[in-house]
């Protein structure tokens, strides 16, 4: 394969042009006139924010205290605990609002520049490459799952992990393996863990084609060399990884979702055969639930009318051995990602698909396909001036007449049924503001105002496409794709990425949480203060962030403790809890003349100062786990359970002090260890090579 080099003036004109579309495309965002909706803040955004709160303290953030009772953070495997990323903005301006809004924004960029550097290998014209670029950037799955953090993160990690990965097996040095496991690192790292068992799958496939293309292409011994490449990166991969996969094992066993998913539950929330639609027509996606049969989040697949339109002429031509690699591996993950019998398959016979329960992740890789494609099919036939137009001109008009029968059976609709935002215009300048109006205009929308309006958008831009392509004007061609992806994303992102509250209404809430890691105050559990239902929404639980310790209920959230999710079902059942009556730390038995006050607190240990005139019992509300010890009269002992859920210590009536501390000694010492290699593999970036190996 052809590998085409760029220069530094190309990948900052890139870099500024996809700041530019990313600053139009997710203006709602950028501005922070809108927040993001749902999970982001609800699920995603609480252990940022208990990170950055605990370090700023000068507390390792190991345990937090303020979940369902408290988890191990360091398991957290949607948390992003493990990536540099998160440390770095913890540590230093720390986590609100604006922060977290921003790491997304930086996440997206991150992908849409994978894209540029990835298609150096096998696309020439950087003009392309940038078109691909903004595909990704604003593609479906990106606008489908802002609200989902772990899904993006993990999608701008994977381009830059092709682009690494492709650039060791065409030629070894310890740099390129060392860069290749510091971007692995960061995709599993970052990214949800569906993305990181799809990813294993994508490389194996991806390792074993270019093994094969290499033995081909050489008469070296390939297989010597592809096993000394593979083996130095996944031997670094797995220092620098060290300290997660230790973490990670240390919960699994206390982890409700650590068992193989039943087959129902693992074919739940597919990207359904019936959404792809959406290559045509995303903004239908927001609407018609019981067609789409799935998450509106699962449903939006576009990128890009450009290569949507030459992925479909790849598949008429004769397509060379890359492409041909990724039409395969995108219509498995395509199948894959659909649930039904092709995912029933996969998870009785393929290890560790039993595990994902979203499907709809898994089109990542066939949307990262189809781009890779489609640009190697563009690049042809700018490159060739014989390319034949009448095939393009063919799948133009097909189009073409598809689009002008939706918009005009969905003008039927309109005026048969009358269900239509045309029909309620007036309503529309009644609304008190932008957040109203937008709300009203979501709400009144339906589903054949989505198709008229996307099939009419769409029209215009097949229209100009095909006289760029007929007069070869690939300038053009770049500003067509451009506007039109913001145009969709702009269209598409109130119905999936943010809602009505803007950035400011939800750092209003958050400033009322307590500063840094306060001592948590002796007051009954069912005593602590709640949110309104509408506050709640923007932000989750309230026990995420007023660093009082306990709840009534369990706060929705990924990570569930099993001997937890036990007691919060029984008090669903509506089975009552006395101890809810109590304080988070409290004596046993309770008498007058004994009594407790707190020391010292810190999400790792707590120091309680005792006053009992006789033997007692101290109890611990928060959830019973490995590695916690309680210490008096200097005498270390292991935290006992207390019910089954908590823990106690056993205290005689000379005692005054009692230590609670949380002392995972090996996952201290694997995070010291992985930061060690990760200092190294920095070092090992910045020295120059003696002799540069790299493809020119």
């Amino acid at each position: 394969m052809q590998v085409y080099s760029f220069s530094k003036q190309q990948s900052k004109k890139t870099l500024l042009i996809l700041i530019a579309v990313m600053i139009l495309a997710y203006f709602p965002m950028v501005s922070f006139f809108f927040s993001l909706k749902n999970d982001a803040f609800t699920g995603y955004f609480p252990p940022k924010f208990f990170m950055s709160e605990s370090i700023k303290s000068g507390y390792l953030p190991l345990w937090n205290p303020y979940i369902n009772f408290g988890i191990p953070q360091y398991g957290d495997m949607s948390s992003g605990f493990w990536s540099p990323f998160t440390w770095i903005i913890a540590s230093t301006i720390g986590y609100n609002a604006y922060t977290f809004t921003i790491e997304l924004l930086i996440y997206l960029l991150i992908g849409g520049l994978g894209i540029f550097a990835l298609l150096k290998y096998w696309v020439a014209d950087p003009k392309i490459r940038t078109i691909a670029a903004i595909s990704f950037l604003c593609c479906g799955y990106n606008i489908g799952h802002l609200q989902h953090f772990n899904w993006i993160s993990g999608a701008a990690f994977l381009p830059w992990c092709l682009w690494a990965y492709y650039a060791l097996m065409t030629s070894f040095s310890l740099k390129k393996a060392t860069l290749t496991a510091l971007l692995f690192y960061l995709l599993i790292a970052s990214a949800h863990p569906g993305i990181s068992i799809g990813a294993m799958y994508f490389f194996i496939g991806y390792s074993l084609f270019l093994l094969i293309q290499n033995k081909k292409n050489s008469a070296h011994n390939q297989f010597a060399v592809w096993f000394k490449s593979n083996g130095t990166f996944l031997l670094l991969l797995i220092l620098l990884s060290a300290g997660m996969l230790f973490a990670y094992a240390d919960l699994l066993p206390y982890f409700v979702r650590a068992e193989k998913l039943s087959i129902a539950d693992s074919l739940s929330n597919p990207a359904t055969l019936q959404s792809w639609i959406s290559t045509l027509l995303p903004f239908a996606t927001t609407k018609q639930d019981l067609f789409f049969n799935t998450d509106i989040s699962m449903r939006n697949n576009y990128f890009g009318l450009v290569t949507f339109l030459f992925l479909l002429l790849s598949l008429f031509k004769k397509k060379n051995s890359i492409q041909q690699f990724f039409l395969f591996i995108s219509l498995f993950f395509l199948l894959l990602a659909s649930g039904g019998l092709f995912k029933s398959f996969a998870h009785q016979y393929l290890p560790m698909i039993g595990y994902v329960r979203l499907n709809g992740e898994f089109r990542i890789f066939s949307i990262i396909g189809f781009i890779v494609i489609a640009s190697i099919q563009l690049d042809q036939y700018f490159a060739n001036a014989d390319f034949d137009f009448i095939g393009i001109k063919r799948i133009v008009i097909s189009l073409s007449l598809l689009l002008m029968f939706a918009v005009t059976y969905s003008t039927f609709q309109i005026l048969l049924n009358q269900q239509s935002i045309f029909f309620n215009t007036r309503s529309l300048f009644l609304q008190k503001d932008l957040s109203s109006n937008i709300k009203y205009i979501i709400d009144s929308t339906s589903f054949w105002d989505t198709i008229l309006l996307q099939g009419c958008i769409q029209l215009v831009f097949l229209f100009v496409t095909l006289k760029a392509l007929k007069n070869r004007n690939i300038s053009l061609l770049a500003k067509s794709t451009a506007i039109n992806l913001i145009i969709v994303s702009l269209m598409n992102i109130p119905f999936t990425g943010v809602g009505k509250a803007s950035v400011q209404q939800v750092q209003s809430i958050l400033n009322r949480s307590p500063k840094g890691i306060p001592v948590p105050l002796l007051q009954p559990i069912n005593k602590i203060d709640t949110l309104s239902y509408d506050e709640k929404s923007l932000i989750g639980d309230w026990s995420f962030y007023n660093k009082q310790i306990g709840v009534t209920h369990e706060a929705a959230y990924p990570i569930r403790l099993k001997h937890m999710a036990n007691k919060f079902d029984q008090i669903d059942k509506g089975v009552s809890d006395s101890l809810m009556n109590q304080p988070f730390v409290y004596l046993s038995p309770l008498n007058k003349s004994n009594n407790i006050s707190i020391l010292s607190f810190s999400p790792n240990k707590i120091i309680i100062k005792t006053r009992v005139s006789e033997n007692s019992t101290i109890i611990l509300q928060e959830s019973y786990y490995p590695h916690w010890f309680y210490t008096t009269d200097k005498i270390k002992n292991v935290a006992s359970d207390y019910k089954g859920n908590f823990m106690k210590a056993d205290i005689n009536k000379n005692c005054t002090q009692v230590e609670f501390s949380f002392e995972p000694k090996w996952i201290k010492a694997m995070m010291l260890f992985s930061l060690i290699v990760f200092l190294w593999v920095i070092v090992i970036l910045i020295l120059p090579e003696t002799k540069s190996t790299y493809p020119s």
